[in-house]
């Protein structure tokens, strides 16, 4: 069956479940617009700026264990660690126990850029959550927090299933 781009077929062309992770994308590509200039005033990307909140909340990571916990494929977790570590923001260092493991930890003059990151990322929230009377313990939260959470203990699980099932050069990122 072939559409035509007539009001009729558009209107009952049923697209959900696909338009949430549109509407996701969309989101996401607007926040990381709007944040551009204010990250740039810290010597930062919204990438680098996730990467320093994880680590103030959550402790030290090994690259690979950031690259996993924020779905970001290793090459642009390198690069970011990189900038972060010439800024000043993280330390990065050879695991003792694995030598082929480097440990990356926020610094004091990083844990100094958490509050204003917080902040901005908050009040941009804010000021659309508020619109739709979302909270942390609303339903539309809830349902983000458990898909996110499924999303990054299943990664492993689906790049195994995509090489098992012949698609080598494919990965979850």
């Amino acid at each position: 069956m072939f559409l035509t781009r007539t009001k009729e077929s558009w209107t009952t062309l049923n697209t959900f479940p696909g338009d949430i992770a549109q509407s996701v994308s969309v989101i996401h590509r607007a926040y990381q617009r709007d944040a551009r200039l204010f990250f740039k005033g810290l010597n930062l990307n919204s990438t680098s700026a996730y990467i320093l909140l994880i680590l103030c909340k959550k402790g030290s990571f090994s690259q690979n264990e950031l690259s996993r916990e924020l779905l970001i494929n290793k090459g642009q977790i390198a690069r970011e660690v990189k900038r972060l570590v010439t800024n000043g923001f993280v330390t990065q260092v050879q695991s003792e126990e694995n030598h082929t493991v480097n440990v990356v930890t926020i610094t004091p003059e990083g844990k100094k850029l958490i509050p204003r990151i917080v902040d901005y990322r908050n009040d941009w929230w804010n000021s659309r959550l508020q619109q739709i009377d979302a909270t942390p313990d609303s339903p539309l939260a809830q349902s983000l927090y458990t898909i996110g959470r499924q999303l990054i203990a299943n990664q492993d699980h689906d790049r195994l299933a995509a090489l098992a099932n012949g698609r080598q050069g494919m990965t979850a990122f």
